[in-house]
């Protein structure tokens, strides 16, 4: 689990556990979140956002009581607002946009096209002189029509990436952009100044407003995620779980007794369905797949 994935779960807890404590532990549990808050700034942050988000959510929760539904009490409300807290606000006003598990491809009004990765959102800002498209969350595969006399972007929170030929991709992370090119040449910009640069076909780069923070080289076919697979070659178990994380609503957690398992995963598993993915890879390395709720799900160690 990624920290601020830790933070969302542990910040959801703090909210519910007030939320639901008597009058004689409420002061004390209020205490105790106060001091959890003053160890790292983002805690506050997130506690806040979630905050919001149970109190929008209170009728909601009062109408699904009363309709007497499966999922009730501490595990239904840590849930509602974990997968709320995952997703920024302007991802509900996005021109498109992408639920967990879902691959979806546009036609752009050029004739352009564009593949949402799980999870993802983009606004559109087309004018006669450019052609913009925002990265609000998540991750995109652009393959570009021609048109020399309106350049095609793709702007997100670091950059600006500006397309000199066809196909490339962009994936927006907590604390960067990654760049990745496959056929032609990308012009990449940083948000706050620094070194411009061009990747060519078999490059990528992560950047943050400033400037540059990392080069590599990137396979040159098309991304594995946009034919809707997950494609995996002596993958770490954590990097395993992280990946499908992002193609899961809710809470997909790795148990800590395997953060430095030593287990590797090679194969392919499908995009758009967790839980069939979620039972191979159980399958293959011996674990356990625990469903505390359909959107609450542990792997860890099978039980002898």
């Amino acid at each position: 689990m990624s920290e601020l994935n830790r933070i969302r779960q542990q910040a959801a807890e703090w909210v519910v556990a007030l939320q639901t404590a008597g009058a004689d532990e409420h002061d004390r549990l209020r205490a105790e979140c106060d001091t959890w808050q003053a160890k790292d700034p983002r805690r506050r942050q997130v506690l806040e956002q979630i905050q919001r988000m149970w109190q929008a959510t209170e009728p909601a929760q009062a109408r699904r009581r009363q309709r007497r539904r499966r999922l009730t009490g501490l595990g239904a409300a840590l849930l509602l607002v974990l997968a709320g807290a995952q997703l920024p606000w302007a991802y509900w006003g996005a021109d498109y946009r992408t639920a967990a598990g879902e691959i979806r491809t546009l036609t752009l009004p050029d004739g352009s096209q564009v593949v949402l990765n799980s999870g993802s959102a983009i606004d559109l800002d087309y004018s006669d002189a450019r052609r913009t498209v925002k990265l609000v969350r998540g991750e995109l595969l652009a393959t570009v029509a021609k048109a020399a006399d309106r350049p095609f972007q793709v702007t997100t929170r670091d950059l600006t990436a500006t397309a000199l030929g066809t196909r490339y991709s962009v994936r927006q992370e907590d604390r960067f952009t990654r760049v990745a090119v496959q056929e032609s040449t990308v012009a990449v910009a940083p948000r706050d100044g620094g070194d411009d640069l061009k990747l060519t076909a078999g490059q990528q780069a992560d950047l943050n407003r400033q400037g540059v923070l990392t080069r590599a080289t990137t396979p040159r076919q098309r991304p594995d995620w946009a034919d809707g697979r997950l494609a995996f070659s002596k993958a770490p178990l954590t990097e395993v779980v992280e990946r499908l994380a992002r193609h899961r609503p809710g809470l997909l957690t790795l148990d800590d007794a395997l953060a430095n398992s030593p287990r590797r995963f090679t194969g392919v598993l499908p995009a758009n369905d967790s839980d069939a993915a979620l039972a191979l890879l159980a399958d293959t390395l011996n674990l356990e797949v625990r469903y505390l709720t359909p959107w609450y799900v542990t792997v860890r160690r099978r039980s002898p």
